[in-house]
């Protein structure tokens, strides 16, 4: 493990901020963390909704490729300027080149440097080898075609190096895989880079699978106090809703994660803390259904699931009566896919959203409460001429 300067990202991944605006860059190429120093720039004087159509080609223009060519990997809100900060990887070839841009709270798209001499990086130990690809699934579904499935896995298992990242107590957080079989792995970067690190492998208790496992990695994390002590609260593909204790995460150490529930079969994308009025809550978006809103109250209450108390010894999909299991809480009104998602302000979440009636990649803001929808998609009695919301007390 080494802290470097002057190496230039290889490709783009999850992004995260410290509270002073330095922005961490996951390379799952090179296998490296960058952190970028950004000017700090000033707070708005009002934090605004705003919602900007069609932000992928306005990001295209911006770095002079086409929409098409774009893939969306990361966004973090910058702490100061509220600004969102965009990871993207362009499509040149079989290559993914990497690139990061900025939104201003007025639309204006501008490429982020990746050649700032403002950088230092850490690079990763034990990653995957660059030649490791995943198993095929071919033959155990009865469609997509095999082919669709012998694609897939040759994805390099080395774009799970780094899935996410999130900045807490001075140190990076980083989930993601090694090159070992026990794959799963929680690494921990003191920053400013030092060259140090610790490395936890995570086993979890997969409620729907009804199995312990060791390689998917975590998918998104939080962190949160938890009976009085600092906790990771991560989600994991499938829908696995995890804790575990910060303390438990130390270098060489092999721990198990306490499942509290399953949120159902998907794959969770960004987990976004929040305060609703006097409570303490997470909003999780997944690519493979709509967002939920869990409470904390709830997963400080939880008790865990083990084999021995697993509801049932059937298969536990979707439709299974028993899913979704556990304080996971529940799924909202959300008209669209929220591919990211990240905290703009105390009232309003900020949501990279593709809608399924145009089309349309949006950067939008969302209300916290009570519900994080567009509501000139839906309509519904309240819409029509006469109605009253709220309706007008019986007589």
């Amino acid at each position: 493990m080494n802290a470097i300067n002057q190496v230039t990202p290889q490709s783009a991944g999850a992004v995260t901020f410290s509270p002073d605006g330095v922005l961490f860059l996951g390379d799952n190429k090179l296998g490296a963390v960058f952190a970028f120093e950004t000017e700090r720039g000033q707070a708005p004087a009002s934090l605004d909704p705003f919602l900007f159509e069609s932000i992928d080609e306005k990001i295209a223009a911006a770095l002079g490729v086409t929409a098409k060519s774009l893939v969306m990997n990361g966004m973090a809100v910058h702490p100061v300027t509220r600004e969102p900060y965009l990871s993207v990887g362009v499509r040149n070839g079989d290559r993914l080149e990497p690139a990061v841009v900025s939104i201003s709270l007025a639309g204006e798209v501008h490429p982020f440097d990746l050649s700032s001499s403002k950088v230092t990086v850490h690079r990763l130990s034990d990653v995957p080898d660059e030649g490791k690809a995943f198993k095929s699934r071919a033959g155990s579904f009865p469609y997509p075609p095999a082919a669709v499935f012998d694609e897939k896995a040759r994805t390099p298992i080395r774009s799970m190096t780094i899935v996410d990242l999130k900045f807490h107590a001075d140190e990076v957080f980083v989930a993601g895989v090694s090159n070992q079989e026990f794959s799963s792995t929680l690494r921990r970067i003191p920053y400013p880079f030092t060259g140090e690190a610790s490395e936890t492998k995570v086993e979890i208790y997969h409620l729907a699978h009804g199995l312990y496992e060791t390689r998917a990695p975590i998918r998104t994390m939080q962190f949160s106090t938890i009976d009085g002590e600092d906790t990771l609260v991560a989600a994991y593909a499938c829908s696995p809703l995890v804790t575990i204790p910060v303390s438990a995460l130390k270098h060489g150490a092999k721990v198990r994660g306490k499942t509290i529930g399953d949120m159902g079969n998907g794959q969770p994308i960004s987990m976004v803390a929040f305060r609703d009025g006097d409570e303490d809550k997470l909003f999780i978006t997944n690519v493979g259904r709509g967002p939920m809103i869990v409470p904390l109250s709830g997963i400080r209450s939880a008790e865990g699931y083990t084999p021995e108390n697993r509801p049932t010894q059937d298969k536990m999909l979707d439709q299974n009566p028993f899913m979704p299991a556990g304080p996971v809480g529940k799924q909202v009104l959300f008209v669209g896919s929220s591919l990211r998602a990240d905290l703009f302000s105390d009232r309003f979440f900020v949501s990279l959203t593709r809608y399924a009636d145009t089309g349309d990649l949006t950067l939008e803001t969302l209300m916290t409460s009570p519900l994080p929808a567009r509501l000139d998609k839906v309509w519904v009695e309240f819409d029509f001429p006469g109605a009253q919301f709220p309706p007008k007390p019986a007589a």
